[in-house]
């Protein structure tokens, strides 16, 4: 038996924390551990994100940046917040140099959580369908973290896109939980043919559409750009996905109607 694995409504709170870790899992892209005061009680589920004041300019003028909280609540860590950060910019430069700033120097920095609709909130006796681009595993990270405590035997299809294959730094995270749990299955998709990547090629859609004969019932979180996301829905719709059925933080920045304006 399990009903929705999430209804609640989870207040926005301010917590000082501390950067506990900052550790680079590829080239461009680093895992930023954050700890909450002690005593502190987190709440949010699984697929919010949480926002960072950093005074990343050095300026005295912090400004607030979101990211997704790639971790669910876990009882024997209860204060970790774990997040995925790329540098792929002179800005997300400077934010990481920031925080390793903070980490050195073990200051404190303002986060305020947890915000965002597209959490885990479906019935768990509905197959799931995760997808994400880029650095949207950090939700489907978490989301899976939570589908996995709450029903380890959920229907679950997770399917990941990188440019490069030096971009999965999560494969043996993903793989273990596809070993572990039989109703769990993950696809890693390169985007362009490498001769040394031995699986799936090709956009999202296409190795989805090559995977399944309909997705009436299934219940998608699709994390990624606006193209990604709406791309993706609107390929699969001939399978029997419905939009009604789809989560994405995209949905809140980008509807729908300002997306296809914004297309002209």
């Amino acid at each position: 038996m399990n009903d929705a694995a999430n209804t609640r409504t989870y207040p926005v709170v301010e917590y000082f924390c501390q950067v506990k870790k900052l550790n680079a899992l590829t080239a461009t892209t680093f895992e930023i551990e954050l700890e909450a005061p002690e005593g502190a009680e987190l709440e949010y589920a699984a697929g919010q994100h949480l926002a960072l004041e950093l005074d990343v300019n050095d300026d005295g003028t912090p400004q607030s940046l979101s990211y997704t909280i790639a971790n669910n609540i876990d009882s024997s860590r209860p204060r970790r917040l774990q997040l995925f950060i790329q540098n792929g910019s002179e800005f997300a430069n400077k934010i990481l140099k920031t925080l390793s700033s903070l980490y050195e120097n073990n200051e404190r920095l303002k986060v305020t959580l947890a915000m965002g609709n597209a959490y885990l909130q479906t019935d768990l006796a509905l197959p799931h369908l995760l997808i994400a681009a880029g650095s949207g595993i950090a939700k489907v990270k978490s989301i899976t973290e939570e589908i996995i405590k709450q029903q380890p035997d959920a229907n679950v299809h997770i399917y990941w896109s990188n440019r490069q294959a030096n971009e999965f730094y999560l494969l043996d995270t993903f793989e273990h939980w596809s070993n572990q749990y039989r109703n769990l299955s993950f696809t890693p998709v390169l985007e362009v043919t490498d001769p040394d990547w031995p699986v799936r090629f090709g956009y999202l859609y296409q190795v989805i559409q090559e995977d399944f004969d309909k997705l009436n019932d299934v219940q998608a979180y699709l994390c990624g750009s606006p193209q990604m996301v709406y791309g993706t829905i609107d390929r699969l719709e001939p399978k029997g996905l419905k939009e009604t059925n789809c989560y994405s933080d995209v949905f809140e920045y980008m509807p729908r109607d300002k997306f296809t304006s914004a297309k002209g």
